[in-house]
């Protein structure tokens, strides 16, 4: 590279490396995006903060996310990324946004319901412990015809 002036020289193999990396990879959940109609999500708490008696600190929340599929071609549920989005307040947050991987099959013009436990931080018994938490998640979606990827906010009462 003697094209390259010296003070360049150490970033090129490091630029080179992430314009690989960019150009060779996929859509974030592969193939393309799926024309259908968007499937409906809920989500529901099933044990929190008063089921494990307000702890201070680390904890597991139980969740239940429901998911009706409106389309005619059946949706496979590979992946939720879920984080709290809590202003000031809120009896607990979950740790860090993370994801949750599955291979469930939703048939066409069904509904199906998925739990999985995520990891919190309580705030224990305090002004905080009634106050609703908000969620909000990507679920991502196959279908013969490519990816759909639905978005969710919801407040989840703790009462």
């Amino acid at each position: 590279m003697p094209w390259i002036k010296a003070s360049l020289r150490p970033a090129v193999p490091l630029a080179l490396i992430l314009l690989a990396a960019c150009s060779s990879s996929a859509p974030p959940s592969g193939g393309p995006k799926a024309d259908i109609p968007d499937p409906q999500i809920g989500i529901a708490q099933l044990y929190g903060p008063s089921d494990a008696g307000f702890p201070y600190g680390n904890f597991e929340v139980k969740y239940e996310v429901q998911v009706q599929n409106r389309a005619d071609v059946p949706l496979t549920l590979k992946r939720i990324t879920i984080a709290t989005s809590n202003p000031e307040g809120g009896a607990y947050s979950l740790v860090a946004p993370r994801d949750y991987y599955f291979n469930k099959i939703i048939p066409a013009k069904s509904g199906e319901k998925v739990e999985f436990w995520a990891r919190a931080y309580g705030y224990g018994r305090s002004m905080r412990d009634t106050e609703p938490v908000t969620v909000k998640g990507v679920v991502n979606f196959q279908s013969p015809s490519g990816y759909v990827n639905k978005v969710f906010f919801q407040e989840l009462n703790q009462m």
